[in-house]
Order: C-alpha cells, then structure tokens, then sequence
C-alpha cells in the first residue's frame, strides 16, 4: 500500500523506510549523507540530488534520518521509549547503571524503527521495568521468573551480549529451566520420582559434561526433552497395561518391551533406549534384552544429482548468498548444520590469492569460483542492522544476541531449494574419501577417524590396503643379474 508520493510515483512504507535508513556518500555532490533517491543510473542520491523527497531533518537533534512522528527522528523516539523503559526506582528518570550498556546497544542499532517495534509489545517494558526498579535482581535465575519465555530469552540474550549478565550456555539453560516445569505435568508421582532421577543422574550430567567442552547445541537439547517424553509415555503405556501403576517398571516384562518396540516408531524406539539402558543399570527394572532398532534412512544422493545440485547453486540468481555459502559447505565438504552455524569470521582466511576455510586442521582450499561466493556473502551477511549482533563474528549471525542462526531455520531454506541435507552431505563425504585417504579427509573435515574409516569401507574406498613405499611406474624393469 502507498504511503508516499515521489517524483517517480507511489512508494510502500516498506520502501520508504527502507530509502530513509540507506546512508553513503551521494553520487550527485559527493557527501556523505542520507540517499533515499536512486538516479535514472541505478546510483544513489541525497534528498537535494533527488529533488521532490522532502525534509528529514530532525526538529530534535539536526539530524537528517527516518522521521517517526511531528518531525523526530526514529532515533529519538526509540531513546525517549527506552529511557521510559529502563528508568530506575529513584524518581530521577535516570537508567539504572546496571542496565546503561543495554540502554547504549539498543540505542546505537542501525534501524531504530526495529527497536520502536520491539518496545511496542506490551510484555516487552512491563520485563524492562521489573529489572530497571529491581523487582527482579538481573541474574540468570531472576529472570526465569519471569514470562512470557521468549521475550525473556531474547533479553538476557541482549544482557549478555553487553557484558551485564555472565555467558552461560543457552540451551542447557533452556532445559534446566524446562526440567522442573515438565516434572510438574506429570500425574502419577512414582513416574515423577524416577524421571526426575533418570533427568538428573543422567541426562544433566551429560548435558553438563559437554558444555565443559563447547556449546550443546540445539540438537541435544531436543534430543534430551523426547528421551524425557517418551520414557513418560512408555511408563504410562506400561502402568495401563499392566494394571499396577505403582513401580510397574519393576514388573516389565520382556513380552512388554517387545510389544513397545514392535507399535512404536523408531524416533520413540531410540528415545527409549537411554532410559531402558539406565533403568537397567541401576535395577530399577529387571535385565531384559533391549530390541534391535533399524532406522530407514534413505539412500545418499547421487554424484551426478550433487553435482547438478553444485551448479545449480552457482549459477540460479534467485538462490541468496546464505544459501549459496551453506549449500556448498554440504556438497563441497560435507558439514552438519550444527557445526555451519558455529563457524566465525576468523575461520575464514586468505593465503594470498587462496582463500581457505578452518573445518579442521588444517584449514580447507575454497576453489574459485565458490570462493567468490564466500567473499560477497561476507560482504553483506545479514541481521546485522539490529541491537543483537551488530559486531558479531559469526559466519551466520541469527536474529538473538550472540546466536547464530538456528540450524532449523537453516533446514527449512534448504528444503525450499530442493537440497536434501542429510543425503547430499552422505554423498558428498563419500566422493572425497575416495579421493583421499580416511585420516586425511576426517583432520582436515573435523570428522572423527574412525568414522571416517567406516564410512570409507562402505564407499569402496581401498587406501588404506596400499602397501607402504614407492609405487611410481619405472621407465625399465630393474636388473636381475
């Protein structure tokens, strides 16, 4: 829908906003300045190049920028609303020191219309001002006590982006804080008592013992919530059968683990198993055989579809440029998306006119012309114009403080491209173990050697049979006198 009229016709709010938040240096007078106009030549203009765009200077502060309302600027605007929101409990309409980094990010972000949305939700102060007049301490903890989640989750990312609250990893955070909340749902308090002692015992202490090494990521997060769930289900479904909702664990029988296993799907027949295995362990049900579990997992893709799917990334207009650089980092090297999303800019790296890239060590030759990808895409990664990440050093930044983007948000764009995940990375792990020998290709790739060395038999790979020495063809037979 118009909202503005131009020498050049109707313009969207969208555009709008858009031209008003574009800065650089004007094709027309050479300053540097705000260029909503866009000349017959594709360059871009200044309000007086342009002719006919009107007034943008802020009545406040002279600044020539987007104006919000009775000509202040957005900029303005959002510091009046975040000033509101951040005052503390003195009376002085003074923001808390504790929260003034927050205030200053948030303030500095590129597009201030995106904050002024942001502060326009009503949960969003009523969380500011209960940490601003100390209703709630700003700890970890003081902010779990508060709703709804994802604001809050959004603010202690920003929290900690700014150095106010210490680092912590998030998604162990996320499901110690989940944990009780489940507990709570469950009826029957025997089920109660042992999931609680399955999710302590076992589940957090391996969560804890990975964050001592890196991130857990988004996986095992989800991963340790269904093992939660369907050990639930499994207790329900075996107390209803049996008749005997107390300690019915303790009465499973192996006709009852056979019956689960053969009704059940296999994502709940491998959720399953840690708890069985644990319950087992520490004779909490009797020692009983644990069924096989056969996953179905579809065949890799061909060499020829990788390939065509290769070009078909360099060459289609409509693909981004963030699609462009995960797409390769599948059908090129093979990378799961957990580890896409924590690469850095430091990981990418020039040798002179090489560029490389850091998976394992040592770093990766990028050939052109994917390495031209990877330069223009860095060019102009995305949400950086916001308060969550403008400094950030990720590859793939996301849209929260410090977070890259989330890996199923990823899976989803490639669906949409018509890039299997999964089967291309097989293929294409396969193709370069044949190329080179397992141990080569896992140090430089960031895969594990045995893997790799499995992975290898099952391709057809026979490096590793190569008997040690010389095996360059000679010109004449040797002498045998």
């Amino acid at each position: 829908m118009a909202t503005k009229h131009w020498p050049e016709g109707p313009i969207c709010s969208g555009c709008f906003v858009k031209a008003c938040e574009t800065y650089g240096v004007c094709a027309g007078c050479g300053i540097d300045r705000m260029l909503p106009g866009i000349s017959p030549t594709g360059d871009r203009l200044c309000t007086d190049c342009a002719g006919g765009l009107g007034d943008y200077i802020c009545t406040r502060c002279g600044q020539e920028a987007w104006r919000h309302y009775a000509g202040i600027c957005g900029r303005c605007v959002l510091t009046d609303r975040l000033t509101a929101a951040l005052t503390d409990s003195t009376g002085t309409s003074s923001i808390r020191p504790e929260l003034q980094p927050l205030f200053d990010s948030i303030r500095a972000m590129t597009r201030p219309r995106s904050g002024i949305l942001w502060l326009s939700r009503p949960h969003v102060p009523a969380i500011l001002q209960a940490l601003a007049t100390g209703r709630v301490p700003i700890t970890h903890d003081g902010l779990s006590t508060l709703t709804p989640w994802r604001s809050v989750v959004y603010i202690r990312d920003l929290l900690i982006a700014c150095g106010t609250l210490p680092p912590i990893d998030r998604y162990l955070f996320l499901f110690e804080q989940w944990l009780p909340r489940w507990l709570e749902g469950i009826d029957d308090p025997e089920h109660r008592k042992l999931l609680h002692r399955f999710a302590t015992w076992h589940l957090l202490r391996n969560l804890r013992t990975a964050a001592q090494t890196g991130p857990i990521g988004h996986y095992r997060n989800q991963g340790a919530r269904t093992q939660l769930r369907t050990a639930a289900a499994f207790l329900t479904d075996l107390a209803a059968r049996q008749h005997t909702p107390q300690r019915a664990l303790q009465h499973c029988t192996q006709a009852d683990l056979d019956r689960w296993f053969a009704t059940t799907n296999s994502t709940a027949k491998l959720g399953l198993r840690a708890f069985l295995r644990w319950a087992i362990d520490h004779h909490v049900m009797p020692r009983l055989v644990l069924p096989p579990v056969v996953t179905g997992h579809s065949p890799p893709i061909s060499n020829h579809q990788r390939i065509d799917l290769i070009r078909r990334i360099h060459t289609d207009p409509a693909i981004a440029p963030i699609d462009r650089v995960i797409g390769l980092l599948i059908l090129l090297y093979a990378q799961p998306l957990p580890r896409i999303v924590r690469l850095t800019l430091a990981d990418i790296t020039h040798h002179g006119d090489q560029v490389l890239i850091r998976l394992g060590d040592p770093p990766v030759p990028v050939p052109e012309p994917f390495a031209g990808h990877i330069t223009t895409y860095i060019a102009s990664r995305p949400n950086l114009v916001t308060a969550t990440n403008p400094a950030s050093q990720l590859l793939f930044p996301g849209r929260r403080a410090g977070q890259p983007i989330h890996p199923t948000s990823i899976r989803l764009r490639l669906h949409n491209l018509g890039i299997p995940n999964l089967n291309a990375r097989t293929r294409a792990i396969r193709e370069l173990l044949l190329q080179a020998p397992a141990p080569v290709v896992a140090t430089m790739l960031n895969y594990a050697p045995h893997g790799a060395e499995r992975i290898a038999a099952q391709a057809g790979s026979t490096w590793k049979t190569y008997a040690a020495g010389d095996h360059t063809r000679r010109s004449t037979p040797p002498d045998r006198t």
